[in-house]
């Protein structure tokens, strides 16, 4: 199941109304980060990728990946963070800059077609759009180094062990990238809770976001 269609299934199974992330808040440690106010914000115009750049190389080296949500920007460092809003039907996504772009001077920021999907761009192609950048895990001295390899944790940091049955959302190389999107998937589709498991070492280790699967209504009548 790969993210949006999982996200449609969570939509379904969910009473309440997705909502936004202006005020995504991330719980780690025990303490909660707002998102500071003197952060870079900008306002412009977003696109997205052509399908016929899938696994070309990005300004990063990485591959480009239509199902990962990334972006492309002209002057952010890699690995930069941001949250981009759509101004025609205020919904959200978390993306990390690792390729340079866009080249039309009347944009600001190109979107895979995952991160496209999600702020409901497909049918216009150009919208405009807020970035915010996210800064407030870097408040925070984290790394690979506190996920030993199979860990799990909760979107609150919190190691847990677990045994249920999960779907998985997503993966990434980037460790802020994983909570910050788990985070999002708590407040966005207001689940009990989002986990990051880590799978690999060095080099190739992975983030993967899990949720714990919806339960059906007999088991809802059961519990």
């Amino acid at each position: 199941m790969n993210f949006l269609r999982c996200l449609r299934f969570i939509s379904r199974r969910t009473d309440s109304p997705r909502r936004t992330v202006y005020g995504l808040l991330l719980l780690f440690s025990g303490q909660v980060f707002a998102q500071s106010t003197d952060s870079l914000t900008t306002f412009g115009k977003a696109s997205f990728y052509h399908d016929k750049f899938e696994g070309r190389e990005t300004s990063n080296g990485e591959e480009y990946n239509m199902n990962d949500f990334t972006a492309a920007h002209r002057t952010l460092p890699f690995n930069t963070i941001l949250l981009v809003t759509g101004k025609h039907n205020n919904k959200s996504v978390i993306v990390r800059v690792n390729d340079r772009g866009p080249f039309k001077k009347s944009r600001i920021i190109d979107l895979t077609r995952s991160a496209a999907m999600k702020l409901g761009m497909i049918p216009f192609g150009v919208v405009s759009v807020k970035i915010q950048e996210l800064t407030f895990l870097n408040k925070l001295a984290i790394s690979d180094s506190i996920m030993s390899e199979n860990e799990v944790r909760d979107c609150y940091s919190n190691k847990v062990t677990f045994s249920d049955s999960a779907i998985f959302v997503w993966q990434t190389e980037s460790l802020k990238h994983a909570f910050y999107m788990a985070s999002e998937l708590v407040l966005d589709y207001h689940l009990e809770n989002a986990f990051v498991k880590a799978s690999g070492n060095g080099t190739k280790r992975k983030y993967i976001v899990l949720i714990p699967k919806p339960k059906t209504n007999e088991e809802n009548n059961y519990s």
